[in-house]
């Protein structure tokens, strides 16, 4: 399990009324600590990480959906994060998503995670909110 889905987990535990699921807070949570300049690897990236989420998992690990249901899971999830206007998206589309935190966005982040659990997420993705 990526620790992000750890924090993720923890977070909303602790914040049940947050209005986020598991996959919404690790996608928020992946577009914070995005490491990489050069966003057309974005959504390729955002479905290697849900790949390995166990919630997305059936028992005894693997996924039991195509990619074409991931990308829908992991668009449906940006989608809704800019509803609740925490994300801009840029451009969307099987292969190129450009999206960004809003200040609400990164305010929701700093307020629902500690400190040392975003340590632990950055150091997993890398540090270039």
């Amino acid at each position: 399990m990526p620790m992000v889905e750890l924090v993720a987990k923890k977070t909303l535990e602790l914040n049940p009324d947050i209005g986020l699921g598991v996959v919404d807070l690790i996608v928020l949570l992946w577009m914070y600590s995005n490491p990489y300049d050069s966003n057309r690897r974005q959504l390729s990236s955002m479905r290697n990480i849900l790949k390995m989420s166990e919630t997305l998992q059936v028992p005894g690990g693997g996924l039991d959906i195509t990619e074409e249901e991931l990308t829908q899971i992991a668009l449906g999830s940006l989608q809704k994060l800019r509803e609740k206007g925490l994300v801009y998206i840029q451009s969307a589309g099987v292969h190129y998503v450009k999206g960004t935190l809003t200040d609400a966005g990164v305010d929701l982040i700093k307020k629902s995670v500690k400190t040392p659990s975003l340590r632990r997420v950055t150091a997993e993705f890398g540090n270039n909110p």
